[in-house]
């Protein structure tokens, strides 16, 4: 696994101002990190220059800074909507969809091959789970013939329906998800597990994880310490209620290798300027921490003696 985090790690700032992509690169780079997800989930808010006609502009000068600071982007995150939205005008659908695809060729710019986007819902119809089935399937065929332009594979992320309910949303739960991925009978798309959407569901982590597994392509990392309060959501691991331990050892046990990315933007967001690069280094040490969990916990076995020592010979295998 490679230790990533998302731009909007550092992104909004105290008194309502946004932190420049260069100085987070920057400052999160000096505490450690060399991967990088580029979020344009945040950066399609109205301050946005990727909203503007200078979009190529300023995503060639994010590419430049990255390559002088040495970093590089792995998964990154497309720009959404609700493509299954019936009261949108057409003029307002290929608006919005013109943006996701700028969003997937903005990633290529910066090297990324995988980009994390979100499944939709169907509420117009009685029958929401095989319609908006249907209707995934439809839209994400489309945007694959997209994607393949720019070798970019996709991952469509587990949703969280809590907030809404007795509503529902598609995909809230991991075998809708896998059934989706299933059907499009293409390794060009997987799963991203976001850990945080998973937990405010009450999902055994671990038996999902074995479940999706080969389909496991990208990952969302973060904690929470409410189900309900937004304010509570999206902080480092290990500052909330998620049980990371179990959760790397069954990461390693899938075999997965792509990135282990931070989503945690309001562990930072209401610090000062000043205790940003504190904070990112603390950020970093917890994802190696993390990182290191499995191999200390078969360190810990190896150790022992009888049928416990081979158990951990298994589990390393």
């Amino acid at each position: 696994m490679n230790l990533a985090t998302s731009t909007n790690i550092i992104c909004e700032r105290p008194g309502g101002k946004v932190f420049p992509i260069e100085q987070t690169l920057q400052i999160a780079s000096e505490a450690g990190f060399r991967l990088f997800d580029m979020n344009f989930y945040d950066w399609a808010l109205p301050f946005s220059p990727f909203l503007t006609d200078q979009w190529e502009i300023w995503i060639n000068r994010i590419a430049e800074k990255a390559a002088q600071l040495g970093v590089k982007f792995g998964q990154c995150h497309a720009y959404t909507f609700n493509f299954l939205d019936r009261s949108m005008t057409k003029e307002e659908w290929h608006r919005n969809q013109e943006l996701v695809e700028r969003s997937l060729y903005c990633c290529s710019i910066l090297g990324s091959r995988l980009c994390v986007t979100h499944p939709e819902t169907d509420r117009a119809v009685q029958n929401l789970y095989s319609v908006s089935k249907k209707e995934n399937i439809e839209y994400y065929n489309r945007l694959l013939e997209v994607s393949e332009k720019y070798n970019m594979e996709l991952a469509i992320e587990n949703m969280c329906d809590l907030s809404i309910a007795p509503r529902r949303k598609y995909c809230a739960f991991p075998e809708e998800l896998v059934d989706l991925i299933d059907s499009f009978h293409n390794e060009e798309i997987g799963i991203c597990w976001d850990f945080e959407h998973a937990d405010i569901m009450k999902i055994d982590q671990r038996q999902a994880l074995l479940y999706i597994g080969k389909r496991l392509k990208a990952t969302h990392v973060s904690d929470s310490l409410s189900s309900t309060d937004t304010d509570l959501m999206h902080i480092l691991p290990m500052f909330g209620t998620i049980n990371w331990a179990e959760i790397m050892q069954t990461l390693q046990q899938i075999h997965y290798n792509g990135d282990f990315c931070f989503e945690a933007h309001n562990f930072a967001n209401r610090l000062p300027d000043t205790l940003l690069p504190t904070a990112m280094k603390l950020s970093y040490e917890i994802g190696q921490y993390l990182l290191n969990l499995p191999r200390e916990a078969s360190s810990v076995l190896v150790q022992t003696s009888g049928s416990t020592k081979t158990t951990a010979i298994s589990f390393l295998a």
